[in-house]
């Protein structure tokens, strides 16, 4: 028999099999008469649809562990009764794969809904799994998402899955949720002792098998501890619940492998350090638990885990760290979308500041100008870079003159993502992309008599690294890509606004829009905020929050759609009027919405000519729940599709419920 692309991966991967939906195949296969009785308690999942195929998941547990192959029945069925099998195949997982196994499933049909569940000896059963295919590549059918980020399972309880999944169940079938989109940080590599503001954590991950401990948290460092936390948090009922219902895609951010990471790099500490074999665990433990399609599209970057040998050299270490999974990849659903997937973690470079540059030359925050220095490099004012920084008294060097401009997707993924988004011929381009496009930047400037310079708020995410940005974004414009969203996640807010080719003049015309999604149950932004303004920076508290007889209002809200000036008279005198009169936040153009109290999820929907996005608001995620907690507010969007040369109009929010700070429903 000819050794075929699909018999090599099969050989090469120890935990992914591949098998055929066809007449007659595989229905026979029985378990071999010393199969162990199995547990499955992470549950099922899939991921990556395809139009003729799909990724499925679960971990088989032993009743004793064993070096030997564990053996199990894997049925596919079209019925939730499995009356009917179109597939009975004798699978096997390991100790090595910690009993994890991932299974593609082709010869499926498009545009289709599948039943999955897996077997041990004695009738040990898994519980049954949903899972659908894509639409034909030119099949125009509407469009249904849901995406998601940041799940922390310390920091609150999953009311958002449920939520979603009451809702969902009781939706009409044209609009239920065909696949969940996941943005990053589906495990937190860090366990805190207590909140920000010192309060209790709603639950504690049990202690590592190894893992590093510190006078604040414990923090994974390897395999073992990468693989702790993803059994940890698909204990819980309705995380399992959702994988089991949805097809799931998923990219990663930091918290998979380390805070603010950068390729093999953690930042806990100033200068970072090198940990590649603890980003070769992380890797590893991500794809066992993920499911996801990525040696199978033939003609893409993407790639499975391969084991890596570290030499001495520290760029080679580093190298084969990243080297080890790639995930970067694109994917269609029907005539309407092409999903485009970036890794923003492992080829970008350091953050373009040293730590506290910006403090030494007395600077409250980093400012737009110096970032922008920074980050372009040798490449800043046409490759006419300054030899000293123009802050404080002007003599500090400027660290960046001869490096190359910074960049969040390397330079190879980022050729493929500008290759991919202009000859995709679907009309949406949507990029699942874990960082935030929208600018969050402090217009410090107009506070008067201050000498304040306008400053980014956040160096970690896009706002830090514009040059690259602005590279994407005037690509747009000059090859009339139209139709690009960015689905994004980190921030700990809802937040939406188009996007310019520029990200400085604010007169450009936008070419993009971006949604960012609030965090599943992490530690809302402004909960972050309101405990570093108050324990350390007493003087920025009016620009944060405002103490009133019926509760804390989020004025970090209005800092960032109004400007600061706005923000600093509202805090002092609870006059909204003035809120209009000073803003709005010229700093952050096409910014129109943000929540940073937020914890919750969005759905999207497409068709040709439009697409509708809800950024929906939970309440209280921080306690635990019996009946699925209520939806606090949602904030609707609207956004045609544009044509190229056209800038696209983002119309809203609007909205369901009450309107969050600073924002007021309509009167009727």
């Amino acid at each position: 028999m000819p050794i075929t692309r699909r018999t090599m991966l099969g050989l090469m991967s120890s935990s992914t099999f591949f098998l055929t939906v066809a007449p007659g195949s595989g229905i026979s296969s029985e378990l071999p008469s010393d199969t162990p009785r199995l547990t499955f308690p992470q549950g099922v999942a899939s991921g990556d649809p395809q139009p003729d195929g799909v990724m499925l998941w679960t971990r088989a547990v032993p009743a004793e562990e064993t070096n030997a192959p564990v053996h199990l029945l894997l049925q596919v069925s079209s019925n939730r009764d499995f009356s009917t099998l179109l597939l009975q195949e004798n699978i096997q997982t390991l100790a090595d794969s910690d009993y994890t196994v991932r299974t593609y499933i082709d010869g499926l049909a498009p545009d289709t809904h599948y039943y999955y569940r897996f077997i041990g000896a004695d009738q040990s059963l898994s519980r049954t799994g949903r899972t659908r295919t894509a639409p034909a590549k030119g099949q125009p059918s509407k469009v249904n998402l849901a995406f998601v980020s940041c799940q922390s399972f310390e920091q609150g309880y999953y009311g958002s899955w449920a939520r979603m999944l009451e809702d969902d169940r009781a939706a009409d079938a044209t609009d239920q949720i065909q696949f969940v989109l996941h943005l990053g940080d589906f495990i937190y590599e860090r366990c805190w002792k207590e909140r920000l503001d010192g309060t209790a954590l709603s639950r504690i991950v049990p202690p590592f098998p190894n893992g590093v401990t510190t006078e604040k948290n414990r923090y994974a460092v390897s395999l073992a501890d990468y693989r702790h936390l993803y059994k940890t948090y698909l204990s819980d009922p309705h995380l399992q619940d959702a994988r089991a219902n949805w097809p799931f895609i998923c990219i990663w951010d930091d918290h998979e492998f380390a805070n603010d990471n950068f390729q093999g790099y953690s930042t806990y500490d100033d200068p970072p350090i090198l940990e590649a074999q603890r980003k070769i665990d992380a890797n590893q433990a991500w794809f066992e638990f993920i499911p996801a399609v990525l040696n199978e599209l033939e003609t893409q970057p993407a790639h499975d885990f391969e084991p890596q040998v570290l030499g001495e050299d520290e760029a080679i270490q580093n190298q084969a760290a990243v080297d080890s999974l790639r995930i970067y990849r694109k994917l269609s659903w029907g005539k309407y979308v092409d999903i485009v997937l970036t890794d923003t973690r492992s080829y970008r470079t350091p953050a373009c500041l040293p730590h506290g540059l910006s403090a030494s030359m007395e600077l409250p925050l980093d400012p737009v100008e110096l970032v922008s220095i920074a980050d372009a490099g040798s490449a800043y004012n046409e490759g006419n870079p300054p030899k000293t920084l123009p802050f404080g008294n002007g003599t500090v060097p400027n660290p960046a003159q001869h490096r190359a401009p910074g960049s969040m997707l390397g330079l190879e993924q980022r050729d493929w993502f500008l290759q991919t988004i202009k000859t995709s011929t679907a009309p949406w381009k949507l990029w699942g992309n874990a960082m935030p496009l929208l600018p969050m930047r402090l217009d410090m400037s107009n506070l008067p008599l201050a000498g304040y310079h306008d400053s980014v708020f956040n160096i970690d995410g896009w706002a830090g690294y514009p040059f690259e940005l602005s590279v994407l974004m005037r690509y747009l414009e000059d090859e009339n890509v139209s139709g690009l969203v960015s689905l994004s996640g980190d921030h700990h807010m809802q937040g939406a606004g188009t996007i310019r080719r520029s990200t400085t003049a604010s007169d450009a015309p936008p070419v993009a829009v971006d949604f960012n999604v609030a965090g599943i149950s992490s530690s809302p932004l402004f909960n972050d905020l309101i405990a570093v303004a108050k324990a350390d920076h007493g003087s920025f508290g009016p620009l944060v929050y405002r103490e009133t007889d019926v509760g804390t209002e989020p004025v970090w809200n209005v800092s960032m759609l109004s400007g600061v000036l706005a923000a600093f008279a509202y805090g002092k005198t609870g006059f909204d009027t003035l809120t209009g009169w000073l803003g709005p936040n010229s700093a952050n153009p096409g910014l129109q919405y943000v929540d940073t109290t937020a914890n919750g999820y969005g759905l999207a929907s497409f068709d040709a000519n439009e697409m509708q996005v809800q950024l929906i608001t939970m309440e209280d995620c921080q306690v635990n729940f019996v009946e699925p907690p209520d939806i606090r507010h949602t904030a609707k969007f609207h956004l045609p599709h544009w044509s190229a040369g056209d800038p696209p109009v983002l119309d809203g929010p609007n909205f369901d419920g009450v309107a969050p700070f600073p924002f007021k429903a309509p009167t009727v």
